[in-house]
């Protein structure tokens, strides 16, 4: 049986998005029951953060790949309150020409580009906070020192359980989402650990884990949109998906090769910060993985810079996979 067959999915980004017309509460039935077993979704595990401390936080989920909810990680952040006040946003960032997005955040550019506007940040925060838009993102802007959000630096400390010393190797280790409304399709992060942080509003989030079957064509169905093109997966797929809800002030650990959709579950304007750190070599070296499999692939063809360095990776990383198969075996 093939695994993709037609569909009649409404997600149609070249008109007004379906949130207008089948309500904004039906986004998780669009972007979630794409996913065959999705209806028995188990919830995905939780854990308070102040039961977490970098060992067992490494030990336990890290080292696993396995995602887990941390409730109240970012409680503490002064950002929590901060990111609603629109007064804080107008007198920490200068104004500059930002693109904002009426639609729920797509793969392709070719669907994403579509209506969108070209603003100064001021309006796009004015427009936000007076609910002028049914759904507006503003997605992906990057904080740092000595950028434009640099002041937000300090609004988000870090956390009890993670050194902040860590670096990513491809993400910016901190970069944020803005928006009203505005969900986002599937989609999975191929190098780096993430913490899903919601600074502000909530989101239901599915995740779908790498050890599936026909990897390679599910992948391509989901972060490709096929589902947007009158296609479905095969209903006898056996997937074994999660869902969970993240509240303002928690994070969501979303290890490396889970797909994941997300959806705002409330009117309010989010704010989500993406905070990443390198993964372990070990996990880059696991080649049974088709995920891995891929990344080498993509870094070696078609031939670029990262082709020249991806043999040294690969040998790093396969030499800590033995490595920590063995001390496994033997510990």
């Amino acid at each position: 049986m093939n695994t993709i067959i037609e569909n009649t999915i409404e997600l149609d980004p070249a008109s007004e998005h379906s949130a207008k017309t089948k309500g904004f509460t039906g986004l998780d039935d669009d972007l979630f029951s794409v996913l065959p077993g999705i209806e028995k979704a188990k919830n995905a595990p939780s854990i308070d953060a102040s039961e977490l401390n970098q060992q067992n936080f490494h030990a336990d989920w890290v080292a696993k790949n396995k995602p887990c909810l941390i409730k109240g990680a970012v409680k503490h952040w002064p950002a929590t309150e901060k990111v609603k006040n629109e007064e804080y946003w107008l007198s920490v960032c200068d104004d500059f020409y930002i693109r904002v997005y009426p639609h729920m955040n797509y793969n392709a550019w070719d669907k994403q580009k579509i209506d969108s506007e070209r603003i100064t940040f001021h309006n796009a925060i004015k427009r936000l906070h007076r609910n002028e838009d049914y759904i507006l993102s503003i997605p992906s802007e990057k904080i740092a020192e000595g950028n434009r959000f640099s002041a937000l630096v300090k609004e988000t400390p870090g956390f009890s359980f993670l050194s902040s010393k860590i670096k990513p190797r491809m993400y910016d280790q901190r970069r944020f989402f803005m928006y009203r409304r505005a969900a986002t399709s599937w989609h999975y992060h191929n190098i780096d650990e993430t913490l899903m942080c919601q600074v502000s509003g909530a989101k239901k989030v599915a995740l779908l884990p790498p050890d599936i079957p026909k990897a390679k064509e599910i992948s391509d169905f989901l972060t490709n949109e096929k589902y947007l093109d009158n296609k479905q997966l095969d209903e006898t797929l056996q997937l074994e998906p999660m869902i969970i809800t993240v509240e303002e002030g928690d994070a969501l650990y979303i290890p490396p090769y889970w797909h994941h959709a997300v959806v705002p579950v409330d009117d309010n304007i989010g704010f989500t910060l993406a905070y990443c750190w390198k993964s372990p070599w070990y996990k880059l070296g696991d080649f049974s993985n088709y995920f891995v499999r891929k990344l080498y692939k993509d870094g070696f063809w078609p031939f670029k810079l990262t082709s020249l360095i991806m043999p040294f990776v690969g040998v790093i990383s396969v030499g800590h996979h033995l490595i920590n198969k063995l001390y496994k075996l033997f510990k």
